[in-house]
């Protein structure tokens, strides 16, 4: 029976926001000169950025600032081969684990089955502008990710970059997002007003709830203040930064 070739995947695009999901798969074996596979070094690498973001630590990402959402999944055959004919030490269809580290009376284990990445990211504007973004700001830094990957020419080529993330990309079956239209600079832009508001309507108020004398100056500064967000953006990638300083947001 022959099957039908799945036509390209496409990004969907709702309002001004775009997805893309790429399924890669994980080089086999050992990393030339370590003991790692090239799994454990992905894994290695991930956790490294993932610490960051939980400890919320400047990180790589940071460096995109239409970056909405963004997803790293590493799948092992134990967990996507569950239902299949393979029978493990746990019963029919439940597979052992694979393992792909090689040994002395296995060199070259053999390549049934591996693992991939599974990457999932949400961002403002066109697609291709997006990853232009990411060979150009990123780089090194997501090479370190997906030179664990098969086939992966590095960002330094963008074309052949470009060409690897299109093989690789899979057809997104639904997109839902609640503020299609809301880009990213425009929600931080937001979220410091209402801080920047917060601290205007503590200074307006006292303990007791009355009304300060100066009221009128005081919203004179938070006009001045919140007219004055829109300095330097839009710039490339859309980049805003709030002027409001941890202390003053207290």
């Amino acid at each position: 029976m022959d099957f039908l070739k799945p036509a390209p995947a496409r990004p969907i695009v709702l309002g001004n926001m775009s997805e893309v999901t790429a399924l890669t798969p994980i080089r086999w074996g050992r990393v030339p000169g370590e003991r790692r596979t090239y799994e454990e070094r992905l894994r290695f690498v991930v956790k490294a950025l993932a610490d960051k973001l939980e400890q919320g630590l400047p990180s790589e990402l940071h460096l995109i600032h239409t970056l909405h959402f963004g997803r790293i999944t590493i799948l092992r055959p134990e967990q996507y081969l569950v239902y299949s004919e393979l029978t493990g030490s746990a019963g029919p269809g439940i597979p052992d684990p694979v393992d792909d580290y090689p040994s002395a009376d296995m060199p070259h284990p053999k390549q049934t089955h591996r693992s991939w990445v599974l990457t999932q990211v949400v961002f403002d504007g066109d697609v291709k502008a997006y990853f232009r973004d990411v060979a150009d700001m990123l780089s090194t830094k997501f090479d370190a990710i997906f030179e664990n990957c098969e086939d992966y020419p590095g960002t330094a080529d963008f074309e052949a970059f470009w060409s690897w993330i299109a093989t690789y990309q899979v057809q997104s079956d639904m997109f839902y997002c609640p503020y299609p239209n809301m880009s990213v600079p425009r929600i931080k832009q937001l979220e410091d007003f209402k801080r920047r508001f917060d601290v205007f309507l503590a200074k307006v108020r006292g303990p007791n709830g009355d009304r300060v004398e100066n009221m009128d100056e005081l919203f004179d500064a938070f006009v001045r203040e919140s007219a004055a967000y829109a300095s330097g953006f839009p710039a490339r990638g859309g980049v805003y930064e709030s002027r409001l300083s941890d202390k003053e947001g207290q």
